[in-house]
């Protein structure tokens, strides 16, 4: 089973030198190396890839399956496997001449509406940040970069201090694939970046790139806020407004859901948001696609121009 293991590590490699995302590349080899994990407990007699079959693949999907695997954890697996195998089958000394997962019946799982927040929601979450220490300054800026501009929260805290513009209110954001966009912020982000900008020359910190700041270094001297950060900063603003559970997508979402109900366009949304299809403009914001369709419906009304 070694030789599966390290054509695995190869190709976490392989996506590494291409253009994927860290977080993908990290999900995509997990897969990977599950299933040579369970080849090796299930099928010991494979120790190659040119003996795995679809029927093999086929019932490692049924194996997740059986394990009470959702739709979409399913689906992003087999695609995993897919692509993992398909690199291995065009590698010439691998004993593979065909991808055994081509052919791969994958779940199609229905996208959940995502609720947006309320307005009042909103006002009661920066109500919890309105102080004047500097996680107070830092976290209202934050969240209202999420808000005014729909950055993922990976995105946002990739942010440096040089990809902001305060003068024209615009943040230039490296998103999904290393691809690049500009995206515009109002003035009360641009008020909130401010005063968070002055607290933070004060921290030890000052001269680091990144924009936004944690509290301590981490591990191997960072000071960048991570991801993860972000995501128990606002469970914990949620508590201190009184609040139910928020997650920072949620704010993509409401931003998406804003900017068409206020006449934006879906390419206008697509490319704000740094979207490859016009499929995810319809997506964000469905779960208040209905109140949009009737508002819309209300201020065209025909019947009111005859």
């Amino acid at each position: 089973m070694n030789e599966l293991a390290d054509w695995a590590d190869e190709w976490s490699l392989h996506l590494r030198a291409g253009t994927v995302s860290d977080h993908t590349v990290t999900v995509y080899a997990r897969v990977a190396r599950a299933f040579v994990r369970w080849l090796g407990e299930t099928h010991p007699e494979i120790t190659g890839p040119a003996h795995i079959t679809p029927e093999v693949v086929g019932g490692w999907v049924r194996h997740l399956r059986d394990g009470g695997r959702a739709d979409a954890t399913r689906r992003r697996d087999g695609i995993a496997v897919r692509l993992f195998l398909s690199y291995v089958a065009g590698e010439p000394d691998s004993g593979l001449t065909s991808n055994p997962a081509a052919g791969l019946d994958l779940p199609m799982p229905e996208a959940l509406p995502v609720p947006v927040i309320s307005d009042e929601e909103l006002s009661a979450l920066l109500r919890s940040m309105g102080g004047s220490s500097y996680t107070d300054r830092r976290d209202s800026a934050l969240i209202r970069v999420l808000l005014d501009t729909g950055c993922r929260r990976a995105e946002v805290v990739g942010i440096d201090l040089a990809d902001v513009d305060l003068r024209r209110q615009e943040v230039h954001v490296l998103g999904k694939g290393r691809k690049q966009r500009i995206v515009p912020f109002g003035n009360k982000t641009a008020l909130a970046l401010r005063k968070y900008l002055r607290v933070r020359a004060t921290r030890p910190a000052a001269d680091a790139s990144p924009l936004f700041l944690s509290i301590r270094p981490r591990d191997g001297g960072s000071w960048r806020l991570t991801g993860g950060a972000v995501g128990e900063m606002l469970t914990r603003r949620c508590v201190q407004a009184g609040l139910g559970h928020l997650h920072p997508h949620q704010l993509r979402h409401t931003w998406a859901h804003d900017l068409l109900s206020n006449g934006a366009g879906e390419s206008d949304v697509e490319r704000l948001a740094g979207w490859s299809s016009p499929l995810m403009v319809r997506r964000y914001g469905n779960s208040a696609a209905n109140e949009r369709a009737r508002d819309a419906a209300r201020r065209l009304a025909r019947g009111d121009r005859v």
